[in-house]
């Protein structure tokens, strides 16, 4: 869209009088009960424009009710529209209120962007919810990509969208060395200034009875799905002992995953529900949305020949908080050539000559779900392609455990008691479902890897692990390079050294542009003085090391 002068002076002059929210009026919106589709219904905020934030809290919750012979059925009375939501698949109330964090502070296209809906009384509704802002700052809600049965409408009775400016907390950063467990390095008091976030086996005994397979996902089958196969089918050793090479040519303890099936019962996908690891973001006691729509993670990964054999060697996450359903980022392989994809069809991934096996790679999927629904892929750094983004689940907070049981008249959840906490070793479930025959809901907390309820996804090893709760820029993930055998941000302390800042072997230039990408992004490796901040501090250690031209 070409903007011309007139227009850019309007703008500017629109955003000099931005408050620092804006209201969209939603109602007498409405949704034709005819015909099993419907035109994108759009509303703005009309003159009233808001701010550029680093950071905007949303909501999108207006009361409805149903139109058309079966939505006067479906929705007979006025009611929230998350509390609908909820009517078609328990937890989507979650999606109508929600924060983003907005990198740079320039007015983003996209607040929040979400695909809703499900199957209620054997009726199927789909719809996007958007909210943007324009490029004036004026702000926009529209109701997108609608299908729905023939008889079932809908209308805004009364209520809003609207949209906030607020300042995020820090971007949290948290890592895994799987130096013989699955404990983070902030939990083994290696690095303390890692995140909050946390690692579990999906099928710990401690969380419970696991839910059943396909057409039981909110059932217990009988007899129970095993417990404890993701430990038993899964191993940490050197990497030696399971006759592949080190990860950077060093003889470490690296992680061998679980297959993603029962290789006792492998056809059985029930018993698929389970396997895999469950990972807590623990953002939530200084976050506002109890989900997260931008996220970064980042593997050290080597995929053995064995396991290239089939079509899909590595399924790396299952964005759902308990594995019910197929994964949604593979590495697939199609005569020997490499590919990986997220939240796309097979034919859309991106394939890469980078992907392979018998060789150590770090891969990088940074996923901006609200602002663009956009996800990037890099191998050892390298960008290679786009694929699609979009939000994790983040509700437990640890200080105030809740189920997330949310409607209009119960907007904070049942609380956890403490004792339940405590069994589960105050990490929340992914199996057991709150006390409120109402409205039953699971904790959706949680992230699952290396799962897929098909079975698809082999043995693998892993090094290193990293996961952020914020998108990192191409240049952060660049500064990151290739496979680390020390870790990825927050480096082991042997052997450290601080002039060769990006370990290519020699002390030049390239190690100055290195510790500045990674020093300005407030990236963990610029805190070459260990004093748990990155500032001019570190600036002059790192000068002090570089220009003495050797290393310890």
């Amino acid at each position: 869209m070409r903007i011309t002068p007139l227009a850019a002076s309007l703008a500017a002059a629109s955003l000099a009088a931005a408050q620092p929210s804006v209201t969209i009026d939603l109602t007498g919106v409405s949704i034709a009960s005819s015909g099993t589709s419907h035109p994108d219904v759009v509303r703005t905020s009309g003159t009233a424009t808001i701010s550029p934030a680093t950071g905007y809290l949303y909501t999108f919750n207006p009361t409805v009710r149903g139109t058309g012979l079966l939505g006067a059925l479906v929705i007979p009375t006025a009611r929230p529209l998350g509390d609908v939501l909820n009517g078609f698949v328990p937890g989507q109330f979650k999606v109508v209120t929600g924060a983003m964090r907005n990198p740079g502070g320039a007015l983003p296209v996209h607040v929040f962007q979400s695909s809703v809906g499900g199957t209620f009384s054997g009726l199927t509704i789909n719809l996007t919810l958007d909210l943007d802002i324009l490029p004036t700052g004026i702000g926009r809600a529209a109701v997108r990509n609608i299908t729905k049965p023939t008889g079932l409408g809908l209308s805004v009775t009364t209520g809003a969208g609207t949209i906030s400016t607020f300042v995020p907390p820090p971007q949290v950063f948290t890592e895994w060395h799987f130096d013989g467990d699955l404990r983070s390095v902030k939990q083994t008091g290696e690095h303390p200034s890692s995140g909050p976030s946390r690692l579990r086996f999906l099928d710990d005994p401690a969380f419970g009875p696991i839910l059943g397979g396909p057409g039981e996902e909110t059932d217990y089958p009988s007899p129970p799905t095993p417990q404890g196969v993701t430990a038993a089918q899964s191993a940490f050793a050197a990497a030696s002992t399971f006759g592949i090479p080190g990860p950077g040519g060093v003889d470490r303890v690296v992680y061998r995953t679980s297959p993603t099936r029962n290789l006792a019962d492998p056809g059985n996908r029930a018993k698929s529900r389970g396997l895999g690891l469950a990972l807590w973001p623990n953002t939530r006691d200084t976050w506002p949305d109890d989900k997260i729509g931008h996220w970064t993670f980042i593997w050290d990964l080597y995929i053995p020949a064995a396991a290239w054999t089939a079509e899909f060697p590595v399924a790396l996450i299952e964005d759902n908080h308990n594995n019910d359903a197929a994964a949604d980022c593979f590495i697939r392989q199609v005569g020997g050539v490499g590919s990986i994809g997220y939240g796309v069809e097979p034919g859309a991934f991106v394939t890469s000559g980078l992907i392979g096996p018998g060789r150590w790679m770090r891969l990088a999927l940074v996923s901006d779900g609200y602002r663009q629904s956009q996800g990037r892929l890099f191998v050892d750094g390298i960008f290679i392609g786009t694929t699609a983004g979009d939000w994790v689940y983040n509700s437990t907070k640890s200080t105030d455990p809740r189920y997330g049981d949310l409607s209009t008249a119960q907007p904070v959840g049942t609380p956890v008691p403490s004792a339940d906490w405590n069994a589960w070793g105050q990490f929340p479930s992914p199996w057991v479902f709150a006390p409120n025959a109402g409205n039953p809901a699971l904790m959706g907390s949680t992230i699952c890897l290396f799962a897929d309820l098909q079975g698809r996804g082999e043995s693998v090893y892993i090094a290193n692990m990293l996961f952020s709760d914020d998108i990192l820029s191409d240049a952060q993930v660049a500064s990151l390079g290739g496979v680390n055998p020390r870790g990825i941000m927050f480096l082991t302390e042997s052997a450290r050294c601080i002039a060769d800042f990006n370990e290519d072997g020699g002390i030049d230039g390239g190690d100055v542009e290195a510790f500045f990408i990674a020093w300005e992004s407030g990236n963990g490796p610029a805190d070459v003085n260990e004093d748990g901040g990155i500032d001019g501090g570190d600036v002059e250690t790192f000068f002090i090391a570089w220009e003495s031209g050797s290393c310890p």
